[in-house]
C-alpha cells in the first residue's frame, strides 16, 4: 500500500513540477517583456505551437534534474531542509547548463536575461509546493491516514529510544505493530507479537510495510533465517545493530570492490570534488588576502623587528592533516627566551611583548598562515592545529580527539567562532564542534565561518 501511495505521491510531484517549470518560463518571459522594449507578447502568440513545445522540453529537462538530484523518494523520515538542499541543487545545475548553452551557442541570446528569473521563480515556487505537501501530509498522517506500519524483531539497545521516536513523531506517519521476542519485555512499550516462529503467522495475516531487526548477540545466529523470512514474504526491513546505541555520529554504507561496509563517520571533504573546491577556495582565498593584508604585514614586520630582538616569523611544529607534522609560521608575539616554552597561552600572556599583545588581540599574529595555506599544509577553514606534545596528551584523555586530523587544519575553525579557543576553554567542547565541522562540511559552511571571523575580530574586545 506504501509503495502505492509513493508512486502516486510523485505522479503528483513530477505534474506539479511540469506546471511549475512551465508557469515559471512563462512568468520570466512576461517579466523579460516588461523592462524591454521588445513586443515579446505578440511574438508568443504568433509562434505559439514552436515557444509550447520549448516550455515542454524545458520542464522535461527539469523534471530529469530533479530526479537526479533524488527528489522523487520518499521524504517521510528526513528533514525538509534537506529537501530543499536538493531542490536548490537541481535548479542550480539546470541553471548552469542553460547559461552554458547560451554562452557557447549564442543562438538562445533572447533568453540570457530571463534563465535567472526562470532559477528564481522554479526554486521558490518548488520549495512552496513542497512545504505546503509536507503540511498537508503531516495532518493526514496525525489524524491516522497514510500510515506506514512497522513491526520490530527483537531487542536491543536501541529498541526503546527507537520505539519511542516512533511514539512521539506521529506526524511522519509510521505506526507500530508490535515486536517479537523470545519472551515479553516489560521495559518496551509496545504490543508483544509472540516469539520468533510467530513471524511467518503474522506476515501472512497483517503484513507489514517494513521490519526492523534489531541485532544483538542473541539474535545473531539467526540473522540469516530471520532475513530469508522477509525476503520470502516481500517484506522491506532493516538492521539496526547493539552497538549503534553507543555511537553518536553519522554513519553510513560504503562499498570496497562490490562489498558493503559499514562506516562509522561520513567526512564530506573524502570527496575527490568537495576536496578540489575546497583547495580551490584556499588557494584563491589566500592569495587575495595575502596580497590585501600585505601593507598590514610589512608594518607588523617593522614592528615586531624594531621593538624586541629576534627573527620577525615564528615559526613551530605543529601536527596537521593525517597526524603529519608541518611547520606553522606566525609573527613572534613573545620574547625570543620565551620561544621554547610549550605551555598554553592566555589573556595578557606575560611572555608576549607590547607589539605581541596588540597583534594577538586583532590575530595580526596569524597572517603569515595564509602562507601555509597557498602551500597546502593548512587550510583557511578547519580544526586548530596543536604541537606534537599536545595532541600525545589529548589523544590519550580526550576521547575522539584524533578525529580532528581527518582534514587539513585551519586558521579559524567552528570551535573559535564559537570562542572555544584559548585554555581557558573545554577541549571536549572544542573537539565537538571540530567534529560537526568535519561531518558537516560544505563551501556555504565556510564562508559563514569566514564571516563569523571577521566579525570576531572586528568587534572583539579582548585578547585572544
Amino acid at each position: 500500500m506504501i509503495k502505492q501511495n509513493q508512486s502516486k505521491l510523485n505522479a503528483v510531484h513530477v505534474t506539479m513540477d511540469i506546471i511549475i517549470s512551465m508557469s515559471s518560463s512563462c512568468l520570466s518571459y512576461l517579466f523579460y517583456n516588461a523592462i524591454s522594449k521588445e513586443d515579446l507578447v505578440y511574438h508568443y502568440i504568433n509562434n505559439f505551437g514552436k515557444d509550447f513545445l520549448f516550455l515542454s522540453v524545458i520542464a522535461l529537462l527539469q523534471i530529469f534534474f530533479n530526479y537526479t538530484f533524488d527528489l522523487y523518494r520518499s521524504y517521510r523520515s528526513t528533514r525538509f531542509r534537506k529537501e530543499c538542499v536538493n531542490v536548490l541543487k537541481a535548479n542550480l545545475f539546470f541553471c548552469i547548463i542553460q547559461i552554458a548553452v547560451v554562452l557557447f551557442t549564442q543562438t538562445l541570446s533572447t533568453f540570457q536575461v530571463m534563465i535567472l528569473g526562470y532559477y528564481i521563480l522554479n526554486t521558490c515556487t518548488a520549495i512552496i509546493y513542497r512545504a505546503f505537501l509536507r503540511s498537508v501530509l503531516k495532518y493526514m498522517r496525525s489524524h491516522g491516514y497514510n500510515k506506514k506500519y512497522i513491526a520490530i524483531i527483537g531487542i536491543n539497545n536501541c529498541t526503546e529510544r527507537f520505539i519511542e521516536k516512533i511514539q512521539t513523531s506521529a506526524d511522519l506517519g509510521f505506526e507500530l505493530s508490535g515486536y517479537f521476542a523470545s519472551a515479553p519485555d516489560t521495559k518496551i512499550k509496545a504490543a508483544y507479537l509472540g516469539n520468533y516462529k510467530k513471524i511467518t503467522e503474522f506476515y501472512r495475516n497483517s503484513p507489514p510495510d517494513e521490519a526492523v531487526i534489531m541485532l544483538s548477540d542473541q539474535l545473531q545466529p539467526s540473522l540469516d533465517h530471520l532475513i530469508a523470512i522477509c525476503e520470502n514474504w516481500g517484506i522491506k526491513f532493516s538492521i539496526l545493530p547493539n552497538m549503534f546505541s553507543s555511537l553518536s555520529s553519522r554513519i553510513y554504507i560504503s562499498s570496497f570492490d562490490g562489498i558493503p561496509l559499514l562506516s562509522m563517520r561520513k567526512v564530506p571533504l573524502e570527496n575527490t570534488l568537495n576536496r578540489f573546491l575546497k583547495r580551490l577556495m584556499d588557494i584563491v582565498g589566500s592569495t587575495f588576502l595575502i596580497i590585501f593584508f600585505s601593507p598590514v604585514m610589512l608594518i607588523t614586520a617593522v614592528a615586531v623587528k624594531a621593538t624586541s630582538k629576534g627573527n620577525i616569523i615564528f615559526k613551530q611544529e605543529r601536527v596537521g592533516l593525517s597526524n603529519k607534522p608541518f611547520t606553522m609560521y606566525k609573527f613572534r608575539s613573545m620574547r625570543v627566551e620565551t620561544e621554547n616554552d610549550i605551555s598554553m597561552t592566555e589573556r595578557n600572556d606575560e611572555r608576549c611583548t607590547k607589539v605581541g599583545l596588540f597583534i594577538r588581540k586583532y590575530s595580526i599574529d596569524e597572517l603569515p598562515q595564509f602562507f601555509n595555506v597557498l602551500k597546502g599544509d593548512m587550510s583557511l577553514v578547519g580544526p586548530r592545529p596543536e604541537i606534537p606534545y599536545y595532541v600525545e596528551q589529548f589523544r590519550k584523555s580526550v576521547p575522539l580527539y584524533m578525529v580532528k586530523h581527518y582534514v587539513k587544519p585551519g586558521i579559524t575553525g567552528w570551535a573559535q567562532v564559537n570562542d572555544l579557543r584559548g585554555s581557558d576553554t573545554s577541549i571536549e567542547d572544542r573537539i565537538k564542534h571540530d567534529i560537526y565541522y568535519i561531518e558537516n562540511w560544505s563551501v556555504g559552511f565556510d564562508i559563514k565561518i569566514l564571516f563569523k571571523t571577521l566579525s570576531k575580530i572586528v568587534f572583539s574586545k579582548n585578547a585572544r
